[in-house]
This record gives C-alpha cells, structure tokens and sequence, in this order.
C-alpha cells in the first residue's frame, strides 16, 4: 500500500508536487522551477505524467485564446530549461531520459510515487480495495493520509485554460474523498468528532445531498434527532429556495428513519465512484454534471444509518488536510 506523506525520493532524485503549489525536488533539495508559464507548462506535463503530450495542447492549454507568435519557440525553451533542471548532469545535446521529445509531442517519465497526485490516487485505490475487504479501520488511514498530502488548493500559482479545467476537477476528486473518509468515520463510530467538520462542509458545499445526509446521520447517531431533522429542513430550503428541487430519495429516507425512530440500516452504502483525473477529449469538466443524480432513484439505496455498537476503537479526528476547505469550493 502506498502512503503519501512528504515528498518521495526516488532511484532518480526527482519528486513533484501539485496538491497545493507546483514544486519540484532533487535529492531533497527543491528545485526552481523558474516563471510562472515554465511551471503551467510541467503542470500540464504531470497530470499526463507518463503520456506524450503534444506541443500544440501545451500552448493551448497554457495561453488558450492569446495570440502567442512565438508559442512553439517558448514551449522548447521552457522544456530545456526543465530539462537542466531535473538532469543538470546531463551532457550538452544529449537525450534526456526524464523529460523526452516524442515527435511533436513531450512527456515527463516519472512513477506514481514521484508526485503526490500519484500518491493520492493509489491510495484511495487502497482504500476501496480495503474497505471492500470488510478492514474499515486500515480504509479510513488510507483515506487520512491521502487528504494530508494536500498542501492547498491543486495548482495553485499556475493558469491556463486546461489548468483551470484540471483545477476544478482535482478539487472534486478530493471532495469526493472527504466524503469516503467521512462515512468510514461514521462506520468507526466517528459521529461526535465528525459534526463540527460537516457543518463547515455543508456551508462550504450546501447542494452536496451526501454530506447534509452524512450530518444529519452524525446527528442522529449522537442522540440529536432534533438537530438532524433541522439539518434536514436546511438542506431542503436550500434546494428548494436556490434550485427549485427538492431533496432527493437519500434525504428523505434518512428523515422518514429519523421520525419513525428506526434502528440503523445495515450496511454503508457503496462508495461513490471518484472520475479519472484525465479528461476524455472534449470532456467537459466534471463539476459540470449533478454528483449525485446519475442513476434512476430506484436503484440508488439510502446511506444507511450505520449501528450503533463498537466497530473498534473510534478513528483520529476527522481529516480535512492541512488547509481550509474553502479551496474545495471549485468542485460544486
């Protein structure tokens, strides 16, 4: 299982960093990645980190619209720069063997373990391996230690038409898990430490149904069933009053539970899926699509009201990462 924690070493030297700033190391010692266009320009070659990608979508994806009569020329200067950056070693005209041409194309050779996106997507890959195992407590340290490796909001300090698309979808992938560590939380009999969280998360996000039903079930799990129905009228009132809807089948089952004063459901329900952080072509941003509305109401069971009884000792407090979820605001 892969844990991402500080930044990683490899047989090579070299580890990145997008969670947050783009920052780069070598042997330890960080690198100076140089202008903001130089490191727009390896932001976009990490997130396809391993992929070519062609010159023409680095200077669309960086200056977009802008006329830019030098584009290819800046493209080739910023990428020999990075290349004596990363292997100032390297003879004169030599190849590189970390940042390589491709015919027209560039790609950044390096591991998932070299950068922290990486590092967070293997481990939230191991935390569902884990979770479906029935091993909940090792599930919600995987979680834990995937959302601490965000420094800040991704790509901060960068711009560019595809960084600002890769932004909003990196901000939902983390908001996604924020929810998964929540309801391991809950299932860990987490329910106290979590409410502070998901009021803040809720305010942040009021039209995110799983975390107003996440609290609400906190609530009711902490003995507030008045609090929890509250939740429950303040969800509503802000669909109805903001987006003319009303609360979908989850809410609502988990309010008509909370009246009858009905022992929790079973089982958690499934994870929601988190989407690749690489975008098909012409993919349109995945904030842009309803989280939550993507299945016949039938087929979608409510998130359970996990029981009541010890699932092993209580997890850590509740993990946001280091910094204000305000960040995450670009997911809704």
């Amino acid at each position: 299982m892969t844990t991402p924690l500080l930044p990683t070493t490899t047989t090579d030297g070299l580890s990145f960093e997008l969670l947050g700033e783009v920052r780069g190391w070598r042997d330890g010692t960080e690198i100076p990645l140089g202008a903001p266009r130089q490191r727009a320009l390896l932001a976009v070659l990490l997130l396809r980190a391993g992929s070519p990608v062609g010159r023409d979508q680095l200077i669309d994806g960086i200056w977009g619209d802008t006329t830019v009569a030098d584009g290819a020329n800046l493209v080739q200067a910023y990428v020999s720069k990075l290349r004596r950056l990363f292997e100032p070693a390297r003879a004169p005209r030599a190849a590189g063997g970390v940042l390589t041409r491709v015919g027209a194309s560039y790609r950044l050779s390096i591991g998932p373990t070299q950068y922290d996106l990486g590092r967070f997507e293997q481990s939230v890959a191991d935390a569902r391996t884990l979770r479906s195992a029935g091993r909940s407590e090792a599930a919600e340290r995987a979680l834990a230690a995937a959302l601490d490796s965000w420094a800040g909001p991704a790509l901060t300090g960068v711009s560019g038409p595809l960084l600002d698309v890769e932004r909003a979808r990196l901000a939902e992938l983390r908001l996604a898990a924020v929810e998964e560590h929540a309801e391991l939380a809950l299932h860990l009999g987490g329910h106290a430490r979590l409410v502070p969280h998901l009021l803040v998360l809720t305010t942040e996000h009021p039209y995110r149904e799983r975390l107003w039903a996440l609290l609400m079930i906190a609530l009711y799990r902490g003995s507030r069933q008045a609090d929890a129905l509250a939740a429950y009228q303040r969800a509503r009132n802000t669909l109805t009053e903001n987006l003319g809807l009303l609360p979908g089948p989850e809410l609502r089952g988990i309010e008509e539970a909370i009246l009858a004063g009905r022992p929790d459901p079973l089982a958690l329900a499934p994870v929601h899926p988190v989407h690749p952080v690489h975008p098909a072509p012409d993919a349109a941003p995945a904030h842009d699509t309803p989280p939550y509305r993507t299945e016949p109401a039938t087929r979608r069971p409510h998130l359970a009201l996990v029981g009541t009884g010890s699932a092993g000792p209580a997890p850590r407090a509740f993990a946001h990462g280091p910094w204000t979820d305000a960040g995450a605001r670009l997911a809704r």
